[in-house]
């Protein structure tokens, strides 16, 4: 099981949202680039990035902030989200050395974008399963999608992918512990491997989703308690050590 600090980045800077409310947003620190270093100082391995500005617009807006990132810790597992809506914006993360890049938008609003890609590329892919009000939510997370959970994973398991990433959006941000039921509930629908995101809030949290790693659990995402210092990234490490 990965553990994932995050790092969400608007306008080239370091940023957490509420709910994934643009107009909720507090700022942390105006360089990314040392917020992945105090992650890999306390035993990062693995780093998931967000381009806000990307998820809103389609494009990749934060590329040249990525890419220092990568330059910067060349052996860290790095995936990416945001803006990523095309197998050329695939390539060019590629070309960089991301690992893993996260679609959501895409692959529920155009299912052939999926299904027409080389193999090559679709094993590179993570999907974005974002839920708000029990909904499918795209677009940065600010409209509903008409696809149902159930038939989305369907798809996506005759399609071969291989992880998904499962957020809570009303939890997400709001340091209110995380939705346990739905995350267990999603992962018993789907052989599909289920980074988990949206509400961690203590290492207890940690602890209670390390206990269900056997039915699907592959990773947790952190963002906002490592940020408001609930606990340390170094805590959340040894409790699955």
């Amino acid at each position: 099981m990965k553990i994932l600090p995050a790092i969400d980045i608007k306008d080239g800077i370091c940023v957490r949202l509420a709910k994934g409310d643009y107009s909720k947003m507090t700022k942390y620190n105006n360089d990314p680039l040392d917020v992945a270093g105090v992650w890999v100082k306390e035993g990062a391995e693995n780093i998931h990035i967000v381009d806000l500005d990307g998820a809103r617009s389609g494009e990749t807006n934060n590329f040249s902030v990525i890419k220092k990132i990568r330059e910067q810790f060349p052996d860290i597992f790095i995936q990416v989200g945001g803006g990523i809506r095309s197998e050329e914006d695939i390539e060019k993360y590629l070309n960089i050395g991301i690992n893993k890049l996260i679609i959501g938008t895409k692959a529920l609003s155009d299912p052939d974008f999926l299904t027409m890609m080389p193999n090559n590329l679709k094993d590179k892919l993570i999907i974005d399963i974002a839920i708000k009000d029990e909904k499918l939510v795209v677009h940065g997370w600010e409209n509903s999608s008409s696809h149902s959970i159930d038939s989305f994973l369907v798809f996506l398991e005759n399609q071969n992918i291989h992880e998904i990433v499962f957020t809570d959006v009303n939890r997400d941000g709001m340091l209110d512990g995380i939705n346990f039921l739905g995350i267990k509930s999603l992962a018993s629908k789907t052989k599909i491997p289920v980074i988990a995101s949206g509400g961690i809030t203590s290492t207890k949290d940690i602890q209670k989703l390390s206990e269900i790693r056997d039915i699907g659990i592959s990773g947790i995402i952190i963002g906002k308690a490592l940020y408001e210092k609930k606990f340390r990234l170094s805590d959340a490490i040894r409790v699955l050590s």
